[in-house]
This record gives structure tokens, sequence and C-alpha cells, in this order.
């Protein structure tokens, strides 16, 4: 009898989420079952579900609603799982945001597994980074941040006493390969999604999109970042700040470089273009190889920068920078890849022209990016020759 893989996701089985995983690959496959299963529960606490970007996203997932097996409750979670056995292997995409749930997942017999995107940018919060924070917030904002440090600390504490093991985690680098060791009964050495677009665009002969040099600005969705849509963090930024600031650096930057800037759109935007610089969208791959500089936020693309071995610079705003763990995530990307960075909201020409020339004269080290490939992308003990899918699917079929 053949196994059976089930993904079960919180969020809409739209485009994004298909590219994401892979999910035509694994109901296209004849060694094995697939089932998607959609978790309702919060759905009536989704923030603003009007919106233009949530309407496409269901729209998008009307499509295969004959596929998927809804569940608005936890009886009716009860009632799915108890048709599971030892065949059976559930990919929880949310894995560990809720332990409860992940827990019970595995009471019929059913084998967990696993395999993220990535487990970067890692934010540690130190009891010292807590008290600075506490010394320069208001009183109003005082219980909020104290309601939200119980949260996380309790989040921990559960994750630790009900998180089961998973049967099977795909790991991505060294620093998920000593992780698996702790929350895993079996690892297997992969790679995150963005290396596969990374090793399609390598085999890729077509001609370049765009021909002269130019440097390539990697879109993230803010001033409210799509990934973060239905949050209830208040948006990093707000639209004129960051539009402001974005449109005078980036024409700085133009200047004394001399060279056009073209802008990686972020996959959920819902921009034509990102303020009248050409924009390009599903090419991120593609932009970063033949570009000749990149400017980047904390965006997860900065993969492709490391792959290309492309020289870089984080930008923030002071917004970006008064957020909390905002500035834990750049400050993380700036350290472990060695990164200049500039302030879009304080700097000058000569701040730009002495970092860039900064590396026009010296390169860069390409150990640093050497490093964060091994340590978060892939650990060199993967097998490249076949998709994450197929490695998935044949794992499953012999286990």
């Amino acid at each position: 009898m053949k196994k059976k893989i089930i993904f079960i996701s919180s969020l809409n089985y739209d485009y994004r989420l298909f590219d994401k995983f892979n999910l035509k690959n694994y109901m296209d496959s004849d060694k094995i079952e697939t089932e998607l299963w959609k978790i309702d529960f919060n759905e009536n606490s989704i923030k603003n579900i009007s919106n233009d970007i949530f309407t496409e996203s269901l729209k998008q997932e009307s499509k295969i609603s004959e596929k998927i097996k809804r569940i608005s409750n936890y009886f009716e979670l009860f009632k799915l799982l108890k048709k599971t056995d030892k065949r059976c292997f559930i990919f929880d995409i949310t894995f560990s945001k809720n332990p409860f749930f992940s827990s019970i997942t595995k009471l019929f017999g059913a084998n967990l597994i696993y395999h993220g995107l990535s487990t970067f940018p890692i934010v540690e919060i130190k009891n010292e980074d807590i008290k600075n924070k506490i010394t320069n917030i208001s009183f109003s904002n005082f219980f909020y941040l104290f309601y939200k440090y119980i949260f996380f600390i309790n989040r921990k504490i559960l994750n630790k006493i009900i998180l089961p093991k998973l049967d099977i985690f795909f790991y991505n680098g060294n620093y998920e390969k000593k992780l698996s060791k702790k929350i895993s009964k079996k690892s297997v050495s992969l790679h995150t999604r963005d290396y596969e677009h990374y090793l399609t665009e390598e085999k890729n002969k077509t001609p370049k999109l765009i021909q002269n040099d130019y440097i390539l600005f990697l879109d993230m969705g803010y001033p409210v970042p799509y990934d973060n849509y239905f949050s209830d963090e208040k948006p990093v930024t707000n639209e004129e700040n960051y539009k402001n600031g974005m449109i005078k650096f980036l024409n700085s930057v133009s200047n004394i470089l001399k060279k056009k800037i073209i802008v990686s759109l972020h996959p959920n935007s819902n921009r034509k273009d990102f303020f009248g610089f050409d924009s390009y969208r599903g090419k991120t791959s593609h932009l970063v190889k033949h570009s000749s500089f990149v400017i980047a936020h904390d965006s997860l693309s900065l993969q492709f920068v490391a792959l290309w071995k492309k020289p870089c610079v984080i930008i923030y705003n002071n917004d970006m920078i008064n957020r909390f763990t905002k500035k834990k995530e750049i400050e993380w990307f700036k350290d472990i890849m060695k990164l200049k960075s500039i302030n879009i909201d304080n700097f000058n020409n000569e701040e730009i022209s002495s970092k860039i020339i900064f590396y026009q004269k010296n390169g860069f080290n390409k150990d640093n990016y050497n490093y964060f490939i091994s340590e978060f992308i892939k650990d060199g003990e993967e097998d490249e020759t076949h998709s994450i899918s197929k490695i998935i699917i044949d794992k499953i079929s012999s286990f």
C-alpha cells in the first residue's frame, strides 16, 4: 500500500504556497498519496480580510477547493486524525507555532515530518536586551511588551514540554543539522528552496533580461511586509517615510555609480512597480545573478547574494531600528554575512561612495558567504541531483 503525505496549513493554498513547497510535485507523484488539510480555526481573527492580497489568495485557493479538507474545529481534526496510521506522514507547514496541535497529530500513529524554508535570521533575546528595551519605552507600552515577553517565555516552555520529536527532519545546513539531534528521531540532509531556484538558474541559458549593468534592490514589501500582513504587529514603518527615504537613496546610488536601479518585487506585493523604478516579479535569482551590486533589507533572498557572490549593502530606516526584533534581524545579517549598512534616513553621498568603493577596491571576503551557505543553506552532504520534493517522496516511500 502506498504511503500518504498530509500537508496541514492555516495559510491559504495559493500559488505562492504551492511554489514554496512544490505541492504540485507531491500531488502528481504516483509513488505516494497526497492530501491537503486546511486549518480554519483562526479564520475570523484574520485582520483586514477584505484587502486585495487576501482576496487574491482566496481566489487562487478556490481553484483547487475540492482537493482541500477543511477543518474548522478540533472535533473535525480528530475525525480526520482517526483515519491516519503508520503509513501516513504529516507535514505541518507551521510546525511549532502551536505545540499542542503538533502533539495531537501523532495520536493515532502517523509520522511527523518537516522541511523548512529557513531558520534564519536567528534572533537571540538576552536579558541585557530586555533591560535596555524597558528603560527606553513609554509607560503605555510597558504592559504590552510585558505581555509579549510572557507569551514568548510560555511558548518556549510549552515547546520543550509538549512539542513531539519529528520522525524525519529534512535539514538545511550545519545549524539545522545540530538542531536535528534535539528535535528529531531521524535527520536527512537537504537544502533551502532558494538553493533549488539557484540550481535552476545556474542551468538557465536564456538571454539576460537586462543587457546593461544595473544595481538590484530586493523589495520586502514595506511599509507592510506581505509575509506578515495579517500579524497583530504594527507596521514596521509608514508609507510616506519609507517612500521618501527609498527614492532619495536609490536615486543617489544610481547617480554615484552611473547605473540603473532595478527592483525585484516581493512575490506577494500588489505594486506594479516600486515607486517608479523598473521592477520585476518572480525573477529574483536571475536578477541577482546578472547584477553588479545588490541593495537589500533583511531579506531571505540574501541567500542569492551569497550563492552568486555579489557585493551588497543592507539598508534600513529609523523606524526599523527602533523596532526591537527588526533591529536584531538586520544586525544578524550584517554580522553573519559581514555586510556594510546604511540608514536611508541619515546618509550622505560620501557615505554611499565610501562603502560602495570599498567593495570595488577591496572586493569582499567570499569566505563569509561560504560560511553562511554551509551553515544555513546546505551542508554539502545533500543530494543536488534531485528536487526537494523527489527526495522527500523517496525517503517517505522507503521509510
